[in-house]
């Protein structure tokens, strides 16, 4: 592996702790993504520290380069990450729904109190004008 690439790895890796734990610090990440990208961060650190990991590895899964087996990795983790975003997008697009299908029902439910509340009040209105207007017809005992 070369000097470059181990440079490069270790780079990422502390560029990708120290983000992460700022973003906790913030409290702008849950936990869980937060484990996540720390794990990312120690395979990356990890893989530039003992290339000789590495290089064991790269004769494990029979491959030319550790270079090669790095972005295998680094893209196999990332597609990880995708597919489980992907999940929690469509969970939410789920309850979105669900909860916009609820808040029509409620607002159609008070519109239904509100029109039965108005004919209850007009009827009111309308009860105490009859009477009010059949008390001044009555003709006034002196």
């Amino acid at each position: 592996m070369s000097r470059v690439l181990r440079i490069m790895l270790l780079i990422a890796a502390v560029f990708s702790a120290w983000w992460i734990l700022l973003k906790i610090r913030k409290c702008k990440v849950k936990m869980e993504d937060a484990i996540f990208w720390v794990c990312f961060a120690a395979i990356l650190l990890i893989m530039g520290i003992c290339p000789e990991f590495t290089y064991w590895l790269t004769g494990v899964f029979q491959m030319q380069s550790p270079a090669n087996l790095i972005f295998l990795i680094i893209i196999f983790l990332l597609i990880e990450k995708v597919f489980t975003l992907s999940i929690i997008t469509s969970q939410l697009e789920d309850k979105v729904t669900v909860l916009s299908a609820e808040v029509a029902l409620r607002s159609h439910a008070d519109e239904q109190v509100s029109k039965e509340e108005e004919q209850q009040i007009k009827s009111m209105d309308a009860k105490s004008t009859e009477t009010a207007v059949s008390e001044n017809d009555q003709p006034h005992k002196s």
